[in-house]
């Protein structure tokens, strides 16, 4: 039996005032093809406005400690022999966005 997907959840959610939906890959049979079209264009656009996914950045919590990783992605002009100076901005980057969480 396959596990469950991972659910998720941003800074945009949280947001009363701007509401949000969320379509990852997989069958979107049920929706309109209207919906459908809205869903790819949508999902298009905010691909095309944030460019090349460079790193995931993952702190993992537990009851009694932390895990920090920093991985990168196939395909991604990044890897682990980058400068520990760009990785290192790119966690400042990533810690930025999770101080402006609300």
């Amino acid at each position: 039996m396959a596990a469950p997907p991972a659910q998720v959840h941003n800074k945009f959610m949280a947001a009363e005032e701007l509401g949000w939906i969320s379509y990852g890959g997989g069958d979107n049979s049920h929706l309109t093809e209207e919906q459908r079209q809205m869903a790819e264009e949508s999902r298009r656009r905010r691909q095309e406005e944030r460019g090349e996914l460079l790193a995931v950045v993952e702190v993992r919590i537990y009851e009694r400690g932390c895990h920090p990783q920093v991985s990168f992605p196939q395909g991604s002009p990044l890897g682990v022999d980058t400068d520990a100076s760009v990785i290192s901005e790119i966690v400042a980057r990533a810690s930025a966005e999770l101080a402006d969480w609300d």
